[in-house]
């Protein structure tokens, strides 16, 4: 579903979405899918119907209703997939044998290589969940979520920790988040690699300070 490219570390296996859906999957929930994330990718989801994706699908409404109740259940089922496996991206590359700070920069450029080689699945799961009932938007704050104990490992390793506000690491994930949400807002999804030094080093200036952050942020992660 989601994958990294030009052979940036990431989960591996084939795409969400393909182009047109030219290869279709055997499996029909998976092609009702691949047409759900296309379809809500190209109208929105608002204007998405369950029609139309059964029609992309080329699946009868007969097996649609054996795998969803309706079209939200379809939807909040593909993010989670979608967001699962950037979950599993930033986590593998998280647990390596490396200092915190190398594994803090690894993680989110893995993270955004796999959104940028993968534009409808970045949208459809940052974008138009935001808009597609509370189920979605819950599954996507709660992917948010696991960054910031993450980030909080970094505690000890500021000078002046107990300066830091609690909320510190919370802010942090907000911040990154609103910067990568703007850029696949506006179709941009393509540039998010180009940001991994300015976001790693937004990640780690709180914890390590400018010139520490900076040295991390700048170095190239390994091919």
């Amino acid at each position: 579903m989601l994958r990294t490219s030009n052979g940036r570390p990431g989960a591996g296996g084939e795409p969400l979405v393909q182009t047109a859906l030219a290869e279709r999957p055997l499996d029909p929930r998976r092609r009702i899918l691949d047409a759900l994330v296309q379809t809500v990718y190209e109208r929105g989801y608002d204007r998405t119907t369950v029609e139309r994706t059964l029609q992309l699908a080329d699946v009868p409404a007969e097996v649609f209703d054996e795998h969803f109740h309706d079209k939200e259940d379809c939807f909040v089922q593909a993010i989670d997939e979608i967001i699962g496996e950037a979950e599993c991206i930033v986590l593998a590359q998280f647990t390596q044998q490396m200092p915190w700070a190398e594994r803090v920069r690894v993680s989110l450029s893995a993270l955004l290589w796999a959104l940028a080689a993968n534009p409808q699945a970045a949208r459809v799961a940052i974008v138009e969940s935001l808009g597609a009932g509370a189920a979605a938007s819950e599954r996507y704050r709660s992917a948010l979520s696991i960054f910031v104990p993450l980030l909080e490992e970094g505690m000890p390793h500021a000078a002046y920790s107990q300066h830091l506000p609690p909320q510190t690491s919370e802010a942090i994930v907000g911040g990154i988040a609103a910067i990568v949400h703007r850029r696949v807002l506006e179709h941009r999804t393509h540039e998010l690699p180009e940001l991994i030094p300015d976001i790693v080093y937004f990640a780690l200036l709180p914890y390590l300070g400018h010139h520490r952050a900076q040295r991390v942020a700048r170095t190239p992660v390994a091919v």
